[in-house]
């Protein structure tokens, strides 16, 4: 009586979607996300993401510091479907600007996937 408790138990822990594995920002799926009005970067640690979401004409990019500096992704189609990606060995922290012709580019603050 007392296994089928335990076993019972654990069912419940795991079907509660409890996980028994510590989280890390490294870990594939775990992303961080920082937004600029509607346009957005992402991280998940090496995977990078830049979504520009605004018809506004104003480009977005994306910075990406590393362990061997900081690199700048773009999407390139402005706010039609698709974004801009790109894979690193290592990403330490990212944000997300707009790219306004002559006039300073606002950013995110910056974010760790």
């Amino acid at each position: 009586m007392r296994l089928f408790s335990t076993i019972t138990a654990l069912g419940v822990v795991l079907a509660s979607g409890i996980a028994m594995t510590p989280a890390s920002s490294a870990d594939v799926g775990v992303f961080g996300r920082v937004y600029l009005g509607e346009n957005y970067a992402s991280s998940n640690g090496t995977w990078v993401e830049v979504c520009d979401m605004e018809r506004d004409g104003n480009g977005v990019y994306g910075q990406f510091e590393t362990n061997t500096g900081t690199s700048r992704v773009n999407d390139g189609n402005g706010s039609a479907g698709g974004c801009g990606n790109a894979t690193f060995g290592r990403v330490n922290r990212f944000r997300v600007c707009e790219d306004r012709s002559g006039r300073p580019d606002p950013c995110s603050s910056w974010a760790r996937p």
